[in-house]
């Protein structure tokens, strides 16, 4: 990156949020002049299209926070932006541009000294993979294959000003939509999240840390990682082989190898969170490579992990032994003393929130047996009540402390909708509730 970087960044976030707010300038010019609802209404998704536009062709080019947050709002905004808008923004899921060799280079001299690059040859200057913090080069160090992850420059001190923005583009939508939700709490615990994430040392030590918890667990594999080779922003561990899930998936593994990769990776969130209270809790399907039958699990990217303590666990627990509830009440009443709910909430709000709860859990249920991930029905009513429970917010804020937890939980659950199990849950259940 040349020394014009910073400023190029700042003027391409400037024109980013100019164009987001010229948008939405027309969009209420052109409500406002409508003939017709239905007119009013098609105005103000075109809007919101457009809006998505400019962001994902934005956020694709600045890597950081702000590409970051960019992608979780394509994940998470189903109720801030129409589908036609998701589909868009659905492009930053995809890839990142990788960055010119020449500026990874300089980031290993300033970190790991000549002396240091030069213990990491060959290098091969095409990345492996890039993200929207770093990205990873092949090397060879002391005779052993290694992958070297190294960090944008820049990257960890653009967090706070890159989400600063994306907040204040979160708040006018919101304020578009009539709603008074707090997202202060949100974007604190994003930020949070992405300060550790972008401390590689603090990385390397969950590493090895997993590396040990997992020691004994033959479906697992962490790689292990070379202190001495790196740094806050360069972190070299082994290259482990693999496939990567997703690619993994499309060719059609065997019903029994798909239900193994479920049940070892349910069975690791349960010891993650209940048992260890340290979740790594990037549910992205890069993050796991399988092996030859199944048998084996890479784990990858441990940046995004999260401590619980005991206390916490302990609520949580106790938490989920309530959502069996038949009484809506008793259910209503927990989600408030969690923050799953704001008391200010109308009846109907109160209500679906009630339902959506029990049928969270109903997978769970002793009943049901074998629960088949891929079940159209159970999909299409979590969806309906979960889009009238969205819709129908005005206060509530997505809980802080719940907010990445359940990230990996979801991503857990559509997981192993793609691999088509049927599982029996009872077990994991009783995992979880103690």
């Amino acid at each position: 990156m040349s020394k014009a970087a910073p400023w190029d960044r700042s003027r391409e976030l400037l024109s980013l949020a100019a164009g987001v707010a010229g948008q939405e300038i027309l969009r209420s010019v052109r409500t406002r002049f409508a003939s017709t609802v239905e007119k009013a209404a098609s105005s103000d998704v075109a809007a919101r299209i457009a809006q998505a536009e400019l962001l994902a062709g934005s956020l694709g080019r600045m890597k950081g926070a702000f590409m970051k947050a960019g992608q979780l709002l394509s994940i998470d905004a189903s109720d801030i932006l129409p589908p036609e808008a998701q589909r868009i923004l659905g492009q930053l899921q995809a890839h990142a541009e990788p960055i010119d060799f020449a500026v990874v280079r300089q980031v290993l001299v300033e970190d790991l000294g000549e002396e240091g690059l030069a213990s990491l040859q060959p290098l091969d200057e095409t990345a492996a993979a890039a993200a929207s913090i770093g990205q990873v080069h092949r090397a060879v160090a002391h005779g052993m294959p290694v992958a070297v992850k190294v960090q944008y420059p820049g990257i960890a001190e653009s967090i706070d000003s890159d989400l600063a923005l994306v907040e204040k583009l979160a708040r006018s939508w919101l304020t578009v939509g009539r709603r008074h939700i707090d997202l202060r709490g949100t974007f604190e615990e994003l930020r949070t999240i992405l300060h550790l994430e972008a401390d590689y040392e603090r990385e390397r030590g969950y590493l090895q840390q997993f590396g040990e918890l997992l020691a004994g667990d033959a479906r697992f594999v962490v790689p292990h990682a070379l202190p001495r080779l790196s740094s806050r922003r360069v972190l070299t561990m082994t290259w482990e082989e693999g496939v990567p899930l997703g690619q993994w998936l499309e060719g059609r593994p065997r019903a029994e190898e798909r239900a193994i990769v479920a049940h070892a990776l349910l069975d690791l969130f349960c010891r993650e969170f209940f048992e260890w209270g340290l979740v790594q809790t990037d549910p992205n399907f890069g993050n796991f490579l399988v092996r030859e039958g199944a048998e084996e699990i890479v784990l990858l990217d441990f940046g995004a992990t999260l401590a619980y303590d005991a206390t916490f666990r302990a609520e949580y627990a106790r938490m989920l032994r309530a959502m069996t509830s038949p009484d809506d009440a008793a259910l209503i009443a927990v989600g408030i003393e969690h923050g799953l709910l704001d008391p200010r909430e109308s009846e109907e709000t109160r209500e679906t929130f009630a339902a959506m709860m029990r049928l969270a859990v109903e997978p769970f249920a002793a009943k049901k047996g074998a629960f088949a991930f891929a079940d159209g029905d159970y999909s299409a009513r979590s969806r309906e009540v979960g889009m009238r429970f969205v819709q129908s917010l005005r206060f509530s804020s997505p809980p802080r402390r719940l907010l990445f937890l359940h990230r990996k939980l979801g991503g857990l659950f559509q997981l192993c909708k793609r691999l088509e199990v049927e599982l029996d849950l009872r077990p994991v259940w009783s995992q979880m509730i103690g």
